[in-house]
């Protein structure tokens, strides 16, 4: 299994500032953070750059994400195998660090599907679960993981369901802190696991 031998060689990055503001004062961590912004392209080119400037050992892209498996709960942390773009090209997590967290009793499962618009409808997300299988969905991830596997970086998406068909996007808001406190408590445990 690859380790991340100090803090200082991990890079946790997310779409929204807000996401990471929220998760350093959390974590207090001696690492380094980005920002990427949203979409699959702006996360692409900011971790490009990053990557460019100072290579990390090992990168976490993670933040929030909306409900496509009407069996999840807003709160529930889902760490997916692999991330898709729509059009199905896919990009796994880093397989040493999968097969590490598993035998340590981590789940590590499906699929997350990044998608180009939110997806708002209860129906969208169903149709979106239906065809793609996908757990959730988010508007980066697979970028992040495709940007990380070119450049040779092991990296992990994992993300909390901010977000249902049928809480809307409200919920995404009025459920922010209590959804980041879950989400560094997993990143703290996950992160002394690596």
């Amino acid at each position: 299994m690859t380790v991340v031998a100090t803090e200082k060689g991990l890079l946790i990055a997310c779409a929204l500032r807000k996401e990471l503001k929220a998760l350093r004062k959390r974590l207090q961590l001696k690492c380094r953070f980005l920002v990427t912004g949203v979409g699959s392209r702006k996360t692409a080119t900011s971790l490009e750059n990053c990557f460019r400037s100072e290579r990390p050992d090992f990168l976490v892209f993670t933040g929030t994400a909306g409900q496509l498996d009407p069996s999840l709960e807003i709160g529930e942390v889902i760490l997916p195998e692999e991330w898709c773009f729509q059009d199905g090209l896919c990009f796994p997590a880093d397989g040493e660090l999968v097969a590490g967290l598993r035998q340590q009793g981590w789940e590590v499962s499906g699929r997350g599907l990044t998608v180009s618009t939110p997806v708002l409808r209860a129906k969208s997300r169903l149709s979106l679960h239906q065809k793609s299988g996908a757990l959730i969905c988010d508007m980066e991830s697979a970028g992040a993981l495709e940007v990380a596997r070119r450049y040779q970086i092991p990296s992990v998406a994992p993300k909390i369901v901010s977000d249902t068909a049928s809480s809307g996007v409200r919920a995404f808001w009025t459920e922010f802190d209590s959804n980041i406190d879950r989400l560094a408590d997993y990143l703290a445990r996950l992160i002394r696991c690596l």
